[in-house]
């Protein structure tokens, strides 16, 4: 198996970096969009999984460049997700419930 992913993180954090920063704050999808909380929430996931490659870092720039891992399928960061997975766990299931009916 390797283990790096199917496109270029170079390429991927140069062009959120360079191409989609928008003048007055916030990210866009490409150059001459307005920017919204959709694609600037969108870029900020791809960069961070562009700058996480399983076990080893890859920042573009300088290190303040460098965002927190985040999770693949939740998007939100991982230090989040286990907090969420140990709530949740705790819960009864759905299966629980309809055993009881």
């Amino acid at each position: 198996m390797t283990k790096e992913w199917l496109f270029s993180q170079i390429a991927l954090q140069d062009y959120i970096l360079f191409c989609c920063q928008y003048p007055s704050g916030g990210l866009v999808d490409k150059p001459g969009k307005s920017r919204d909380y959709y694609h600037t929430c969108y870029c900020l996931s791809g960069l961070s999984i562009s700058q996480h490659c399983f076990k080893s870092q890859f920042v573009r720039g300088e290190q303040n460049n460098l965002l927190e891992p985040t999770h693949p399928v939740f998007n939100i960061v991982l230090s989040k997700a286990d907090k969420m997975a140990k709530y949740f766990s705790s819960k009864v299931t759905i299966n629980e419930v309809i055993k009881k009916q």
